[in-house]
């Protein structure tokens, strides 16, 4: 028997997020927070792979809590978003379809902070995703200062005129902070199964 496919590596975190910080200090505040938390979890993060904005903060908080950073950038990218450090692995890959498949692949669970198209689009890759049966990982949405309460409300709006069923709003968790979307991150990846 080959042991090496029994053996369960601690899990992997991915973020979303804005490479920029918004305009309200609470979006930073939260970005360092749930990099630290992951980190003093013994999690990995796995995230956009750039030094900038929101993105970064969260890399650097979970290095400075000593765990590892996996980014994942497509190559047009590159020469626009700087690195975090030498520690940071990095893996390049051709089209952004590739990279959000790579952070789908790689991850145990998903963590959205305020962001921007980028942050949209992928939240609704892996809500999709979940919701046609190619994972049931945790999907967590961060609201800070209210930031996706029109996220929520456009979703309870797609369910009243006919175009989902109440069971996409079991898809995500809205967690109304940082500390609150750790808590629910353990809870979630330390359940036996997710209902």
């Amino acid at each position: 028997m080959d042991t090496s496919e029994t053996i369960k590596t601690d899990p992997a975190i991915c973020v979303f997020c804005g490479s920029s910080f918004g305009n309200h200090p609470a979006y930073r505040d939260a970005a360092r927070a749930i990099g630290a938390g992951i980190a003093k979890m013994g999690y990995s993060l796995v995230f956009g792979g750039g030094g900038l904005g929101l993105m970064g903060d969260v890399g650097k908080a979970v290095l400075e809590g000593g765990r590892e950073i996996q980014g994942i950038m497509p190559a047009f990218l590159q020469a626009l978003e700087p690195g975090i450090s030498p520690q940071e692995k990095l893996i390049i890959t051709p089209h952004m379809q590739e990279r959000k498949t790579l952070m789908l692949q790689l991850s145990d669970a998903f963590i959205v902070l305020p962001g921007g198209l980028g942050t949209f689009d992928e939240f609704f890759e892996v809500a999709t995703e979940a919701q046609l049966g190619v994972h049931t990982k945790p999907i967590i949405v961060v609201n800070v200062q209210g930031y996706f309460d029109a996220l929520d409300a456009l979703l309870h709006a797609t369910i009243d005129a006919g175009f989902a069923r109440e069971t996409i709003l079991k898809l995500y968790y809205l967690a109304d902070g940082a500390e609150a979307a750790l808590e629910i991150l353990e809870g979630a990846l330390n359940a036996p199964t997710r209902s």
